[in-house]
């Protein structure tokens, strides 16, 4: 439950602070929801790049139960 609020906030942050310099509300939403997502993609990035590296340990038998 708190992670989602968190994320909410993060997201939020990201979409005001990425908007900012442009004029017009509409076009502040719409370039900030683009950098949130880009955050967003990253960090999906990240976690696959991790996830392939636990698989990889795995096989070789580095990861303990």
């Amino acid at each position: 439950m708190i992670w989602s609020i968190i994320g909410t906030a993060a997201m939020s942050v990201i979409i005001a602070i990425a908007g900012s310099p442009y004029q017009g509300q509409s076009k502040q939403v719409v370039i900030g929801s683009q950098a949130a997502f880009i955050v967003l993609f990253i960090f999906t990035l990240l976690i696959f790049a991790c996830v392939l590296r636990l698989i990889k340990r795995d096989k070789q038998g580095l990861v303990k139960n």
